[in-house]
């Protein structure tokens, strides 16, 4: 019997816990233009909002040093090609004082973009956001999976 009320406890406090990990950043994605026509370039703009005390690494580093870097990651799809590498906008810049290396991160809000070609109208441009969160007090960090869709 108790361990079934530990293990009740356990599950309710992961979920409570969970939950606020979550609203450390909130995503939105859009296109820099609507209405775009096949043969258009245009971009796939991810914006965030971070809770204060909180840093999101950014995409344009390798992870080779600690830190994880933000991936984007597009399902494929006709609709559309990529152009380039996802780019980050304007991101703070660090150096890893154990590993003696410099990344770059975000606090309250980062921007990245990615271009894209529209090869035909009407499709939704959907995909995976991943990346690592660390608290600026405690040393805290948290992994996160987003997903995204725009048309």
């Amino acid at each position: 019997m108790i361990y079934r009320v530990i293990m009740l406890v356990l599950c309710c406090a992961g979920s409570a816990f969970s939950q606020d990990l979550k609203d450390i950043s909130r995503w939105k994605v859009s296109l820099s233009k609507a209405g775009a026509q096949p043969g258009e370039q245009v971009e796939v703009v991810f914006f965030a909002d971070i809770n204060k005390n909180w840093k999101l690494y950014s995409s344009d580093f390798k992870g080779d040093i600690g830190p994880l870097p933000t991936e984007f990651a597009f399902n494929p799809n006709n609709a559309y090609q990529l152009v380039g590498e996802v780019k980050a906008v304007k991101p703070l810049k660090a150096v890893d004082p154990t590993w003696d290396k410099a990344y770059t991160y975000f606090t309250d809000k980062a921007e990245f973009r990615q271009t894209i070609k529209i090869a035909k109208s009407g499709g939704r441009i959907s995909g995976t956001i991943k990346g690592l969160l660390c608290s600026n007090e405690d040393g805290l960090c948290v992994p996160f999976k987003e997903s995204f869709e725009v048309h």
